[in-house]
């Protein structure tokens, strides 16, 4: 078949489902003010008492702004032992000793060339991950990047595990490169997909209307049901951690802050491998303190 070209045009395929979606969809307002109407009469007669733990939950309001104090926004300093001027080299070798990488990360926090160095009073939390070999580290981050998907720690392990033998390197793929399979989904299907599964929510809502109101309510009551049980389960996984790492926390401004961490007591020259990183947020890290007590 041989190439042509020619105007975008709107495909048919949506145009033909909202086409039929509209059919139903416009007779809805007629009869729906139909059963208001006739809904309203019975009012006087429908007494609903509130669910007996209503109150309960009322009370609890304030958690969710508690969950919301979680979410602090601020910056995160890594450093590892490939970065440039960071680690040491010697021939393939690198190595980053844990002193070295907390003089680092001290040296950032008083870098006034940087236009991103954080100002006014911010809390810190450090961390570091040590060992002493390429292979120890690379143990101990195969267990924490799965906790902590850091990039720059998830790529010191890749560069850790991969194979650098020059005799087993597989021949590069000329470029362009394929890429996984991904959805096609770039405007302007995004939206439209959007707005038509909207209106055939509408119309499966409709479908659904064969159901009795106490039969929905007890579809309602299992699905909360099935929704509690499987959030107990995720609850469950998310408590059992594992991994093990050094951490640091401090308060103040950046200035302050160097010195702090500068007088700390990192783990000694034996840690020769080492990975750290470095919190700062003008909010409290509540959670990710709690996370390494």
């Amino acid at each position: 078949m041989s190439w042509t070209q020619g105007q975008l045009t709107w495909p048919a395929c949506t145009a033909s489902l909202h086409t039929r979606a509209q059919g139903v969809l416009d007779q809805l307002p007629a009869t729906q003010d139909s059963a208001m109407v006739r809904l309203q009469e019975l009012a006087g007669r429908a007494q609903y008492p509130r669910n007996p733990l209503s109150e309960q939950a009322a009370a609890l309001a304030g958690l969710r702004a508690e969950l919301d104090r979680l979410l602090v926004t601020g910056r995160c300093l890594t450093v590892t032992p490939y970065q440039h001027g960071v680690g040491q080299q010697q021939g393939q070798q690198f190595s980053l000793a844990a002193p070295n990488a907390v003089a680092t990360l001290v040296a950032k926090l008083q870098d006034g060339a940087d236009p991103l160095l954080p100002t006014g009073q911010l809390h810190a939390l450090a961390w570091l991950v040590t060992g002493n070999s390429a292979e120890e580290l690379a143990r101990q981050l195969a267990v924490l990047c799965a906790l902590l998907p850091l990039s720059e720690w998830r790529a010191t392990l890749r560069r850790l595990t991969a194979n650098n033998d020059t005799m087993s390197q597989p021949t590069a793929a000329k470029v362009p490169r394929w890429r996984a399979d991904e959805p096609l989904t770039w405007d302007p299907l995004r939206p439209a997909r959007q707005a038509l599964g909207a209106e055939l929510a509408q119309l499966e809502s409709l479908a659904r209307d064969n159901q009795t109101p106490i039969a929905k309510l007890q579809e309602l009551a299992k699905r909360r049901a099935d929704r509690l049980a499987t959030l107990a389960e995720a609850l469950a996984a998310l408590g059992t951690l594992s991994g093990t790492l050094w951490h640091w926390q401090g308060q103040g401004d950046a200035a302050s802050l160097a010195t702090q961490l500068g007088q700390s007591s990192p783990p000694d020259h034996s840690q020769s491998m080492t990975v750290g990183a470095l919190l700062l947020s003008p909010s409290p890290l509540t959670f990710w303190q709690e996370l390494t007590p």
